[in-house]
């Protein structure tokens, strides 16, 4: 079946399908699951050169992994510190930076996802997708999980707020709390800093800016960066694709 390549981003997640593509290492702020549409599969690299090929296969927040699916369609879902899916499935997935999965059989309807590959699917089915589509996957079972509404709240303002941003100060005393206080509590319930937060918050915002035809200099100083070629490698490395892909081979949708 052939897909175009659509970009599908919400507030705590984004999902992306391609007819393939092929990408150097990245470090991502998501935890991804990556889904092979043919049977060839797709190959995941390690910065030492190790190869490994897989059907379908979760991604841990921060591995360093390059990827290669210029051999089949590929479905790539991306869970955000903000989501309930990125906290289960981290406990899932353990101590392992990638784990090769396997999903029941009927969990992705063929009708759904040509739809996707052709940018047709309805918002909310789409939506229903991203949340149904990890119960699909063998072993895996959703979990309780406690979260600090206070951690939420920060990252939510972080992202709503932009191109505006408040220091770690100002975003702290908004909850009540010092500086260290909140960076310290930002990291044990959403496991990453609120630094590192604040730049996957900006090169969100630089995808959509993009896509939306801004130009790189002009996207660059929005999202606090001192030139194009920073902002460049920078969203290369979050979303292992580079802003003239983004332009010429990606339908973006910000939802």
């Amino acid at each position: 079946m052939s897909y175009q390549n659509h970009l599908y981003v919400w507030e705590d997640r984004f999902l992306y399908i391609t007819a393939g593509v092929a990408s150097e290492l990245t470090q991502r702020h998501t935890v991804t699951l990556l889904v092979a549409l043919d049977p060839t599969g797709f190959t995941l690299g390690e910065p030492s050169g190790k190869q490994q090929r897989y059907q379908a296969a979760l991604v841990a927040r921060q591995a360093h992994r390059s990827l290669d699916s210029s051999q089949t369609s590929l479905l790539s879902m991306n869970f955000d510190p903000q989501s309930y899916e990125y906290h289960t499935l981290s406990r899932f997935l353990g101590n392992q930076s990638v784990r090769p999965v396997i999903l029941q059989p009927n969990t992705i309807n063929p009708g759904e996802l040509h739809q996707i590959g052709q940018g047709t699917l309805a918002v909310d089915r789409l939506f229903r997708l991203t949340t149904t589509l990890p119960l699909g996957i063998s072993g895996y079972k959703p979990v309780g999980v406690n979260i600090d509404i206070r951690a939420v709240h920060i990252a939510q303002k972080v992202k709503k707020e932009l191109p505006l941003s408040s220091s770690v100060a100002e975003l702290a005393a908004g909850v009540g709390l010092s500086g260290d206080r909140l960076s310290h509590l930002f990291s044990e319930q959403l496991g990453l800093s609120i630094k590192s937060y604040i730049l996957w918050a900006r090169m969100r915002r630089a995808v959509g800016l993009i896509a939306r035809g801004e130009s790189l200099a002009a996207v660059a100083y929005d999202v606090g960066f001192s030139d194009s070629a920073h902002l460049t490698r920078t969203i290369k490395q979050f979303f292992g694709l580079t802003p003239s892909y983004i332009v010429k081979a990606i339908k973006v949708h910000m939802l």
